[in-house]
């Protein structure tokens, strides 16, 4: 009975250690088939490369609350991280923060993750954003996310992963202003900033972890969080240089993997072999604003009509490369830009609006009778007399217009006294230029008090319903009748934007889908061959 007892055992451990052994292999087999499937389809496991090689010029500080340089603000996003985050469509992610709820109208309610470590194993929890935010608004350090919390007034910490923040004002999508490097409390707390050579902590997927006057490692983070995002890359050798002219000529000699560039000619520096190029939508926008009080412009009509009566393929003459014909605010990628408002140009339907709107074309203009007067089309459009790109724009669209029947005075104003008539309204068509923000907010263009003085009922309808919601169904439907809105009344006509340029060099694998808020979207996946 005992020797049958033994075989038995024995039996039993054996099938044990059989089953142990293949559910080892079948993992270790599907982590193998996970790891080929993120690679190009010319690479193997055994030919990559693991480590990327990225640049900074001109450093100041690698802390990104204080820093200046676009570089470290690039890099900053795979070192730190922020309460949310924005992807290639700049829809708002989760990152710190697990969960974000309006409380009232003018506060918010934030749930932390839970679990997260900061890269030297310390807890991260509520005092760390606490801490971060004050620092922003109390330090008097000048730094580039001041205005994400300008209406800040309060904020509570309910527990450890929760608090509360108060804004002074309700801001369209507040949300979006939390894509702040959160910093940990604990290791900063009485530390200047300016001169600390502490070497920066983050939550990231990387950490720093060597610093010298001419490069900064870093290596992957082992107790980050998000398991997912598990990159492929396990070091990154940052290369600082003193001027752009010894970063190009480091990527040109293959020392730089990937490199964000300012100039569209990039071209001149570094030649046009050995590496790609892709261009992005950069949030610099110029518009036509069109004063809806305005006597003649007030009509729709006469708006759509320009609308159409302009070619915008003529500006890129004059604006050479590094430029893009625009329609609207949000056509740089957003994920609620969910219509190609194709405005092209149509000199046969503007001509067939204006006549169907009771006005005339003579020899040289457009012209409508009203009793016993007799009205001329036109107007007079303001520009910026410092800017001679718009300058140069401004007189474009004169001639198109004229050639079309349409009178074009312009007025050029320096300085402050531009940006006084835009402020005031004192205008009737202008070429203005703005920044746009990463949020989906159009308070600017359809808002009360907006700079077109355009009011249409039902837009202001729109803009409170979406102002209250966070449902994507919802924000869908609003936004797609605000362009067709938009389309038929023309209260601003888009020309152009900026493009900024991304290079990498062919040996980087990679599926860059940069923007204007990261250029290292997927780096996880990331790798040389």
């Amino acid at each position: 009975m005992s020797n049958n007892n033994n075989l038995f055992k024995y039996i039993f451990a054996v099938v044990v250690v059989f089953i142990i052994g293949y559910t080892m292999y079948v993992l270790f087999q599907n982590k193998k088939e996970e790891n080929n499937s993120t690679l190009d389809q010319t690479s193997t496991l055994s030919n990559i490369q693991t480590d990327l090689r990225f640049a900074i010029t001109g450093l100041d500080t690698i802390n990104p609350i204080i820093s200046n340089n676009r570089n470290v603000q690039e890099l900053s996003k795979i070192i730190y991280e922020p309460l949310v985050s924005l992807n290639e469509n700049y829809k708002l992610e989760y990152r710190l923060a697990e969960e974000i709820a309006r409380d009232e109208e003018n506060s918010y309610i934030v749930k932390l993750r839970k679990g997260v470590l900061w890269s030297d194993r310390s807890e991260f929890n509520a005092y760390d954003v606490v801490f971060t935010i004050d620092f922003i608004k109390q330090s008097g350090v000048p730094t580039i996310y001041s205005e994400n919390l300008r209406e800040v007034t309060d904020l509570a910490v309910i527990d450890d992963y929760t608090l509360k923040i108060t804004l002074a004002t309700p801001v369209p999508f507040f949300e979006y202003n939390l894509t702040i490097p959160i910093m940990c409390k604990n290791y900063y707390e009485g530390e200047d900033f300016a001169v600390s050579e502490k070497l920066p902590i983050g939550t990231g997927m990387f950490r720093i972890s060597e610093m010298s006057s001419n490069v900064i490692k870093l290596a992957q983070n082992e107790y980050y969080w998000d398991v997912d995002k598990k990159p492929m890359a396990t070091e990154i050798t940052v290369n600082l240089y003193g001027t752009m002219g010894e970063t190009y000529a480091a990527f040109k000699n293959g020392e730089i993997d990937i490199l964000s560039v300012k100039i569209p000619n990039v071209e001149e520096y570094i030649g046009s072999l050995g590496y790609n190029k892709i261009e992005y939508k950069s949030r610099d926008y110029d518009f036509l604003s069109i004063n809806s009080q305005n006597d003649i412009l007030s009509d729709p009509a006469v708006r759509r009509a320009l609308s159409l009566a302009i070619d915008k393929n003529t500006f890129m003459g004059i604006l050479g490369a590094g430029h893009i014909t625009s329609n609207f605010s949000l056509d740089m990628g957003s994920w609620l830009y969910t219509k190609d408002l194709n405005v092209a140009v149509d000199t046969e339907q503007a001509a067939q609006i204006l006549f169907d709107a009771g006005w005339e074309r003579t020899t040289n203009s457009w012209q409508k009778r009203e009793g016993y007067n007799t009205k001329r089309l036109g107007f007079t459009l303001t520009v910026n007399s410092n800017n001679q790109t718009r300058v140069a724009i401004a007189e474009n669209i004169k001639e198109q217009l004229s050639n079309f029947g349409i009178y074009v005075n312009i007025r050029y104003l320096a300085g402050d006294a531009f940006s006084s008539a835009i402020n005031n309204r004192d205008y009737e068509v202008a070429i203005v230029g703005i920044k746009l923000g990463y949020t989906p907010n159009l308070t600017t263009f359809f808002g009360e008090g907006n700079i077109a003085n355009y009011h249409n009922d039902e837009v202001s309808e729109i803009m409170q319903n979406i102002s209250n919601t966070t449902d994507e169904g919802v924000l869908y439907e609003k936004y797609g009748r605000l362009y067709e809105i938009y389309l038929e009344e023309a209260p601003y006509i888009g020309l152009y934007r900026n493009t900024e340029t991304i290079i990498y060099n062919q040996g980087l694998v990679s599926n860059i889908k940069a923007n204007c808020f990261d250029i290292y979207h997927n780096i996880e996946k990331w790798y040389r061959q």
